[in-house]
């Protein structure tokens, strides 16, 4: 227990008032010898004794009546066990969120413009020679490198902050701010979480890592006070863009390509004629104008364009719909990579006696991957398809090829493999075919690595007469993105193709991770057709048939030139490193090795640009940028190069700007121990009790009135008693 007016102690002398009235006042008796006097000695006695305890009794209340009122009028404050700050400088951690939901607005001003105004204000009135430190949750980093005792520089600096980045995970930015917290030097600490309290920033999910961080905070050798500062006011009207969808896997010159852009209304009031627009690489171009989409309160629905890219190379693609506050995500952005020519390197383990030759195990694939090549007529072929025999496939033209197709290999020497490999984890797409040269000890030993499955023994009979093939492939509704189009029978069908021998594929043994392979499609024996797995960067498709006509009548169904094109595609449809990125995801560029040691110029979505060095990892120079909290278009230039962008999206769960009920922040509170505000004039209140403890005056004004009272009814007792004797 503390006192906020020591000085008034001194009152608690005047209990020796009482102590002096009585000495003074003290009864004189006069003796007078009566001769019947022992007759009523007895009684004197006896009443005697009742006296004296009710006049110590009476003494001790009005001692303690001035004892008491002077306590109080000290202003006594407790605080428990916790140790009392005074006028002490504080060491104070600031979580700022600022993530795109706090652009939400109250009355016209946003929600983050109230956090940012109350954070100044709560900087500028911290203690002299305090310590400060503000992390912002949405951008992930601390608004200064360290903290800091010039708090004028804390506040200048938040006076250039704004909201619209990614997510505020507060578990992490707890967990952060402990390890800053453990290096500042004052003894008084103290945390200060400013946030909207949006339902998806405390997930119950979140739960066990928020108590950790917490607990964290505990254990720290200067345990810091933690309050909840509720700066939201919910708003329920947000419209979002989603996500896009393309309807091709890749995207090249001339092709006309189907945007389909996914909008939804979050919010109570339906948005009848809500405007979306398309801008490709900045501008809205003939054919993209704007179009109109009609959402009913909670709902969602779809706008589609039509868009033909006349040139090749980096492309941009944004959707946008009418303002609201909240604006990150009323736009969605995607960079498009647009090829030229997709270039596929078929790999024959059985040639024919001319590259075009249809006895060759790649002659009717080099037919439908370039059919007007091969046609000689005069329109182009997106994929350039070109034929070596096993021993001509090497690290060079396997380097330049998008995709690499393995017919009816037997094997490949260790150059070969190491070449391969480097291939497909650094993002490239591996299509392998099996047929009778198969080397079964060569494909599960060397070439296991790549080999989604390892092979067994041989299915059916490689001699079987036409119509009396022992499997087909098994009719199904296909979810893979390189066979869903059979799923419409105007594309063909691969059921009707027979298939007179295939290589068993083993059982895969699943680990649960995200590199198990996967069975794309069956044979009707049960047997897998297509295996897909990841290795690396890229992905491997392994058939359990050949690529030719030798083993089934692929090659004379409609469905074998959207088959094999449609592999190819997706195969090359990886683009890495990826240049759609979510919020915080690391920027990377592969580039040539001639440019290691030179600087890319990376233009940020507010138009600032940086100088990012280029850096030689193996064989090629490599640019990595992870500062990519503000969501928008990023553009990197070498000199000497292309133009390449990367878009930044935010994640679409902070879209929904439903906010935890006050019931339900008190029981969080209450969970972990915390304090919660909604106000500045709280905050202060708080921090005085933190400070000096919670003033206890008013039991010390109801105890001083009860000994009043009681005093006074205890004399009229005491007299009647001795009236009646």
């Amino acid at each position: 227990m503390n006192f906020l007016n020591a000085a008034m102690l001194a009152g608690v002398a005047a209990l020796s008032i009482p102590l002096i009235i009585h000495l003074f006042h003290k009864s004189r008796f006069k003796i007078v010898k009566w001769g019947a006097m022992h007759l009523l000695a007895a009684v004197i006695r006896t009443n005697q004794k009742r006296i004296k305890i009710e006049q110590w009794i009476l003494l001790a209340i009005r001692c303690a009546i001035p004892a008491i009122l002077a306590l109080m009028m000290a202003k006594p404050v407790w605080q428990g066990a916790k140790q009392m700050l005074g006028d002490q400088p504080t060491s104070t951690a600031v979580l700022l969120d600022n993530s795109y939901s706090m652009e939400a607005e109250r009355a016209g001003t946003k929600n983050f413009t109230i956090a940012r105004d109350e954070t100044e204000r709560l900087i500028g009135g911290l203690k002299p020679n305090s310590e400060a430190y503000v992390f912002l949750m949405g951008e992930g980093r601390g608004l200064l490198d360290q903290s800091t005792r010039d708090l004028s520089s804390v506040t200048q600096a938040l006076g250039k902050v704004g909201a619209g980045y990614g997510m505020a995970r507060v578990p992490a930015a707890l967990d952060f701010v402990a390890g800053t917290l453990d290096k500042m030097t004052g003894n008084a600490r103290q945390v200060v979480l400013l946030t909207d309290f949006q339902r998806v920033s405390f997930p119950a999910s979140d739960e066990k890592l928020l108590g950790q961080a917490l607990e964290r905070l505990k254990k720290l050798k200067f345990p810091p006070n933690v309050t909840l500062w509720d700066v939201g006011v919910e708003s329920k009207e947000n419209v979002a863009v989603e996500s896009l969808d393309f309807s091709k896997l890749m995207v090249g010159v001339g092709q006309k390509v189907q945007i389909r852009a996914n909008i939804r209304n979050y919010g109570d009031t339906a948005r009848p004629d809500l405007r979306v627009t398309l801008k490709v690489d900045g501008f809205e171009k003939p054919g993209t104008a704007g179009s109109q989409v009609s959402l009913a309160a909670r709902s969602s629905g779809q706008v589609l364009f039509t868009h033909v890219f006349d040139k090749p190379g980096s492309h941009v693609v944004e959707i946008e719909t009418e303002a609201d506050p909240v604006k990150a995500d009323n736009l969605f952005l995607a960079s498009i990579p647009v090829r030229d020519k997709l270039t596929v390197l078929l790999v024959d383990g059985a040639p024919g006696a001319t590259p075009d030759d249809l006895k060759g195990e790649t002659g009717f694939a080099q037919i439908a991957l370039s059919p007007f090549f091969s046609g000689k007529v005069e329109q182009s072929d997106l994929i350039k398809a070109s034929v070596v025999p096993a021993e001509g496939a090497n690290a060079k033209n396997i380097a330049e090829s998008n995709v690499v197709v393995l017919a009816n290999v037997a094997k490949l020497n260790d150059e070969q493999i190491k070449a391969l490999d480097l291939f497909v984890k650094q993002g490239g797409g591996l299509l392998v075919f099996t047929g009778d040269r198969t080397d079964a000890a060569w494909w599960n030993g060397p070439f296991g690595k790549l080999a989604p499955l390892q092979i067994g023994g041989l299915g059916g009979d490689p001699n079987a007469k036409p119509g009396t093939a022992a499997a087909k492939v098994a009719a199904q509704r296909f979810g893979h993105p390189s066979l869903e189009l059979f799923n419409d029978p105007r594309n063909g069908t691969l059921a009707d193709a027979e298939v007179k021998a295939w290589h068993k594929f083993k059982a895969p043994e699943r680990t649960g991770g995200p590199d198990d392979p996967t069975v794309l499609a069956r044979l009707d024996s049960g047997d897998p057709f297509l295996v897909e797995k990841t290795y690396g960067e890229g992905r491997v498709i392994a058939c359990s048939t050949t690529l030719d006509s030798d083993w089934n009548s692929l090659p004379a169904r409609p469905s074998y030139l959207p088959l094999v094109q449609r592999l190819c595609v997706y195969l090359a449809s990886n683009v890495y490193p990826p240049r759609n990125l979510q919020v915080g995801e690391q920027l990377v560029s592969f580039l040539p090795s001639a440019t290691a040691g030179k600087k890319a110029i990376l233009t940020l979505p507010d138009t600032s640009t940086v100088e990012v060095p280029i850096v030689k990892k193996g064989e090629r120079g490599v640019v990595e940028y992870p500062q990519t909290q503000r969501p928008g278009l990023y553009k990197l230039q070498v000199a000497g190069g292309d133009l390449v962008h990367y878009v930044v999206n935010a994640d679409r769960a902070e879209s929904d700007l439903n906010k935890m009920t006050d019931a339900e922040i008190k029981a969080l509170a209450k969970t972990h121990g915390l304090q919660v505000v909604h106000s500045e004039a709280e905050f202060k209140a708080l921090d005085k009790v933190q400070r000096y403890g919670r003033e206890i005056w008013k039991p010390f004004l109801l105890i001083l009135l009860v000994l009043l009272f009681g005093e006074l009814i205890l004399q009229q007792m005491f007299a009647r008693g001795r009236r009646k004797v």
